[in-house]
């Protein structure tokens, strides 16, 4: 994701989920104007950016057509509602803005194998783990997306795939 923008014009950004801050501080540093976004603000650990609190299910607070990048990395993932997320990373997106998008590959082949034996994509929840961490389940991957699932819910809010890259084996 660094490399990527390491070669584009700057401009305005907006990182959500951000996380503790890294990809924002890096982005910052590398001359970007960085809108910081999370749904738990009070674990971005960037002192010089303020986070401002996001819910990537409901509604990013910012105008339409506000950011020249939208950035989520391993974020929609663990949306309830993934449909909804790129739709507003659509809204906020400036005419001919690009959208990066990290996550796990659900389509690979040692995913298509546990779907084929065990019949799920990724590990069922603990529910003893969700419970004693507060029943949060933005801390849970609650959407296994695939490239064709992806490749519509970007195509229903007029985003185009311009690339897919990976990163490991």
């Amino acid at each position: 994701v660094i490399e990527w923008f390491s070669n584009q014009k700057r401009g305005k950004v907006l990182d959500a989920p951000a996380g503790f801050g890294l990809l924002s501080m890096f982005l910052k540093k590398m001359g970007f104007e960085v809108t910081c976004g999370e749904i738990e603000p009070e674990i971005f650990q960037v002192p010089d950016l303020k986070c401002i609190y996001v819910d990537l299910n409901k509604k990013i607070d910012a105008e339409n057509d506000t950011f020249d990048y939208v950035c989520c990395v391993d974020g929609l993932e663990h949306m309830t509602d993934p449909y909804r997320a790129v739709q507003e990373f659509s809204r906020v997106l400036k005419p001919g803005g690009y959208g990066i998008f990290t996550l796990p590959n659900y389509s690979n082949i040692e995913k298509r194998f546990k779907f084929f034996w065990f019949g799920y994509l990724t590990h069922p929840a603990d529910m003893e783990k969700l419970r004693k961490s507060g029943s949060i389940l933005f801390n849970l991957h609650n959407s296994p997306l695939t490239i064709t699932l992806l490749d519509l819910i970007f195509s229903i809010n007029d985003l185009e795939v311009e690339k897919i890259t990976r990163n490991a084996v």
